[in-house]
């Protein structure tokens, strides 16, 4: 048992080593900045609250190494590398041989999905730990009091993902379910212990950094922990069955591409060979812990199928790809025996294939130089004038911005606002205590009256006042004063050609960003092109790079339509042929609709009535959204005189 224990504790070693070479030294995208906040300011996270987390990503913030998102990271890497040695006991617990063992813990730690959330700062591997550690527990007949605390402790960090793989804990427990029966009084006891955490997070929710906070009744605190705010989006009212097919399809492709093809095959044969050589109780735990984060979550989510939502979809399944990397394991020990190999034949068969899973998922994980946010957070502070407000909204401006203002201390000059009341202390509305949906328009409104210095906006600028787009944000103006043109400082010039317009990022969740920013500045510089005068060349090359794709084209064809100056229907025609050829499968269905939308506007400018109004109504079809702007269009239509 001692020797066992050196094994893992080498494998922790060596998955963490892994993990802090190749974590990016900056913040991330995702939800990377907000957990690398509420661990530096001691907040409260989005729902539930994740204060477990929170707490220990204090801890790592105090550690003498690099930068504090760096920091945070590390604390991903140490307990993604102790799921994996958590893993590699509960296949010795399983498995004879120590080989399947380090084949199993190694292709969890080098697969895809896994190293992507054990490099940056989230709750996943946090969450991994937990369940292999009481999988590994149950496996051992350890004590049902410390599970229970255990049970109760991860509940304070992702509650649920660990109660829909508590079904698969429970089967693991069926030996010993008169004892837990038994002693369920004192086990529960000892299950809600676990939960002070939350406690805790009720006093942080004052913090600089708390979402929905502050937290000061108990229907605003089980409002956050349940995650009834995230209802809308954990199931999306145009999402149906294709939706959740494409997913079925997506989530088999990632399978096979977690352990490289190879591996997963090992992994089924593994799954039949479970039901022979081991017991029925290990193998039906074993069974639901795979199916509950995968086909159990498919039919509980009701996702738009789309390139955002399969981001957020890829790492809950991170349990059941541990569970698969046990069969993994099981199916090439099986094969070793049917086969006969010695020692160095199934040494060289393990090592072959670990390093055919850790070259796939070191695609797009090797992220130590990563600098994107920076390029970005810095050319939108260093471009804004001095003493000025900036409104943030999303999450990718969110993170990254805040960061670099708040803990790097980019611009101290600055003064962010969040527009909905989410994250900062200052807010201007307290997000579950408006009582209107334009209470947030108020806000903003009393915010432009009051603030002496300049104001920038992100996304949206209240209607009625004045705005210069500035290519990264939106400059407030004073009435007369030239608003409405467009005027690039150098900072988001350079950052534009280079870190937007350049190559896609490997990274989904900054492509994700690149390809909004793309639409956005392509319908900027298109709005607000003069088209009294012939383009420059820079003008003409950035158009050019704008039609290489779909969210450019689109960008681009919606800024003609709006510019002051006329457009030319060819032109515009041109720019969305050229999208509806660059448009990928996975694009939201938003966007989808705006082609049809913006085809739709340029027929009914052309005369084409008929066209003009089946282009809208398919926009409608493909986005059937109170927010889609074809429905107004159409209402319009509607109401106008027949000739």
């Amino acid at each position: 048992m001692h020797s066992d224990r050196l094994h893992a504790a080498l494998v922790a070693v060596l998955l963490f080593c892994l993990y802090a070479a190749s974590a990016p030294r900056t913040v991330a995208l995702e939800d990377d900045g907000l957990f690398i906040l509420s661990s530096y300011f001691m907040g409260v996270a989005h729902p539930p609250g994740y204060p477990l987390h929170s707490l220990l990503g204090k801890l790592f913030t105090l550690l003498p190494v690099g930068t504090v998102a760096y920091r945070v990271h590390l604390l991903s890497a140490a307990f993604g590398a102790l799921s994996c040695a958590l893993l590699w006991l509960c296949a010795r617990t399983l498995l004879e041989s120590r080989v399947a063992a380090w084949l199993a813990a190694l292709a969890l730690g080098l697969s895809a999905a896994f190293w992507s959330q054990s490099i940056i700062a989230e709750v996943y591997t946090l969450n991994t730990f937990f369940f292999f550690l009481l999988l590994w527990l149950a496996l051992r007949g350890g004590s049902l009091a410390l599970m229970a605390f255990v049970f109760g402790l991860s509940l304070a960090n992702h509650w649920p993902l660990m109660l829909l793989g508590a079904p698969a804990l429970a089967a693991a427990l069926w030996p010993r379910r008169l004892e837990l029966l038994r002693r369920l009084p004192l086990l529960s006891m000892l299950a809600v212990l676990g939960l002070v955490p939350y406690i805790w997070m009720v006093r942080a929710s004052q913090s600089l950094i708390a979402y929905n906070g502050p937290l000061e009744y108990l229907h605003e605190l089980w409002f956050h922990v349940s995650r009834r705010g995230y209802a809308a989006a954990d199931v999306s009212a145009t999402a149906g069955w294709l939706d959740r097919a494409a997913f079925a399809g997506f989530l088999g492709r990632e399978l096979l591409l977690q352990f490289a093809v190879l591996g997963t095959l090992l992994a089924a044969l593994g799954f039949w060979a479970q039901w022979r050589l081991w017991p029925r109780h290990v193998a039906i735990a074993l069974t639901l812990a795979f199916l509950l984060p995968t086909a159990g979550l498919l039919l509980l989510l009701g996702f738009d199928y789309d390139a955002l939502h399969k981001q957020m979809f890829r790492v809950y399944p991170l349990p059941a790809y541990g569970v698969a990397a046990l069969w993994l394991g099981l199916g090439f020990s099986w094969l070793v025996q049917q086969r006969n190999w010695g020692p160095r034949a199934s040494l060289t068969a393990c090592a072959g294939l670990l390093v055919l899973v850790g070259a796939v998922g070191s695609f797009g994980n090797l992220r130590a130089r990563y600098d994107w946010t920076e390029r970005y957070a810095t050319a939108v502070l260093t471009s804004l004038p001095q003493e000025a407000a900036l409104v943030l909204a999303g999450d990718s401006d969110f993170g990254p911005i805040a960061y670099f203002h708040l803990v790097e201390n980019v611009r101290p000059d600055v003064t962010l606002y969040q527009a909905q009341g989410l994250i900062l202390g200052n807010r201007l509305v307290h997000p579950m205590r408006i009582d209107s949906a334009d209470a947030i328009d108020v806000a903003l409104r009393a915010l432009i009256e009051r603030e002496q210095g300049r104001i920038a906006f992100m996304q949206r600028v209240p209607d009625g006042y004045g705005r210069r787009h500035r290519g990264l944000y939106l400059m407030l103006e004073p009435a007369g004063a030239g608003a409405g043109g467009l005027d690039l400082p150098l900072q988001s010039h350079r950052f534009l050609q280079e870190s937007v317009l350049g190559p896609y990022e490997r990274d989904p969740w900054t492509r994700l960003a690149q390809e909004k920013l793309r639409e956005r500045f392509g319908g900027a510089l298109a709005m607000h092109f003069d088209r009294s005068r012939a383009p420059d060349a820079t003008t003409t090359a950035t158009f050019r790079a704008l039609a290489e794709d779909y969210f450019g084209a689109l960008g681009v064809a919606e800024g003609l339509l709006a510019n002051r100056g006329g457009y030319a229907p060819r032109e515009v025609a041109g720019y969305l042929e050229r999208a509806s050829e660059l448009i990928p499968g996975d694009v939201s269905k938003d966007r989808r609709a705006l082609f049809f939308e913006l085809r739709g506007y340029l027929r009914l400018g052309q005369g084409d009535v008929y066209g003009g109004q089946n282009d809208l109504q398919t926009a409608l079809s493909v986005w059937p959204s109170p927010d889609n702007r074809a429905a107004a269009s159409l209402a319009d239509l509607r109401k106008r005189p027949k000739p």
